[in-house]
C-alpha cells in the first residue's frame, strides 16, 4: 500500500502536475489522520472494555467481602444472644449465694461466655486493594462508588464496641479477685491456700459487679441494634451491586 501511494506521488512529480500533487498530498494527510483517529478510537474501545472487566472484578470482590460481613453479623448476633442468657443466669446464681454459697462456682462458669469479646470488623481487603492502587474511579457509577466508600470509611459500631471492651475488662477486674476462696482454689489446684472460705465470699453484694453486668447487658442490646442496622445496610449494598452488574 505504501509503495502504491509512493508510485502515484512520484508519477505526479515527474509529470510536473503540482496542483494535482498538492491535492494528492492533502488527501494522503487526511487518510493518515483518519487512520490515526481510527486507531485511537479502537484503543479507546479496547481500554473501555478492559476497564469494564476490571470494574466488574472489583465489584464482585467487594460483594464477596460484604457477604463475609453478613456472616460475621449473624455470628455476632448469635454470640450476643448467648451472652445475654449467661448474664441472666449469672444474676440468678448471684441471688442464691447467701443461701447456697456453692452457687458462686456456678456463677464463675458463666464468666467465659460473658467476657468473651466478639466485635464486628468489616472485611476491607477488596476496597483497600482498589484504593491503594488509586483506581477507585474505575467504578463509573458515582452513587454506588460513594455508598461503597461511605460504608468503609466509618464503622458506626466503633463507639459501642469500645464501651463493651472497657465494660468487659472492668467486670473481669472486679470479679476475678473476689472469686478466690478456699473451696474454689482447692477445686482448681488440688491444694489448700490461706484465703477466705467460700461462705465469706461477698461478690454477690458488690455493686460494681452487679452494675457491670447491668451495663454489659445494655451495651450488648445496643450492639444488637447497630448490628441489625449494619446487616440491612450491607444487604442493600449487595442488592445495588447486583442490580448495577446486571444492568451493565
Amino acid at each position: 500500500m505504501i509503495k502504491f501511494f509512493r508510485h502515484i506521488r512520484n508519477s505526479l512529480l515527474e509529470e510536473n502536475k503540482l496542483s494535482k500533487y498538492l491535492l494528492y498530498a492533502i488527501g494522503e494527510i487526511v487518510l493518515v489522520v483518519i487512520g490515526i483517529l481510527i486507531a485511537l478510537q479502537i484503543n479507546a474501545w479496547n481500554q473501555t472494555k478492559e476497564d469494564i472487566k476490571k470494574e466488574e472484578k472489583f465489584l464482585l470482590e467487594i460483594k464477596e467481602n460484604l457477604i463475609e460481613d453478613l456472616q460475621k453479623v449473624d455470628t455476632l448476633l448469635l454470640a450476643n444472644k448467648r451472652k445475654l442468657i449467661r448474664i441472666d443466669t449469672a444474676y440468678h446464681y448471684l441471688s442464691l449465694i447467701d443461701a447456697q454459697p456453692m452457687m458462686g462456682r456456678k456463677f464463675s462458669y458463666q464468666m467465659p461466655t460473658i467476657t468473651n469479646l466478639k466485635l464486628f470488623v468489616p472485611t476491607t481487603v477488596a476496597f483497600s486493594n482498589i484504593t491503594a492502587t488509586g483506581k477507585i474511579d474505575l467504578l463509573r457509577s458515582d452513587p454506588l462508588r460513594k455508598e461503597i466508600s461511605r460504608y468503609y470509611s466509618d464503622n458506626p459500631l466503633d463507639g459501642v464496641q469500645n464501651q463493651i471492651k472497657v465494660t468487659t475488662q472492668t467486670l473481669l477486674d472486679n470479679v476475678a479477685h473476689q472469686m478466690i476462696n478456699k473451696t474454689m482454689m482447692k477445686a482448681v489446684t488440688k491444694r489448700d491456700f490461706d484465703v477466705i472460705p467460700i461462705t465469706e465470699m461477698k461478690i454477690h453484694k458488690d455493686p460494681k459487679v452487679l452494675s457491670g453486668l447491668f451495663v454489659l447487658t445494655n451495651k450488648t442490646l445496643e450492639h444488637n441494634i447497630l448490628l441489625k442496622a449494619t446487616k440491612t445496610e450491607v444487604e442493600d449494598l449487595v442488592a445495588k451491586i447486583d442490580a448495577y452488574l446486571k444492568k451493565t
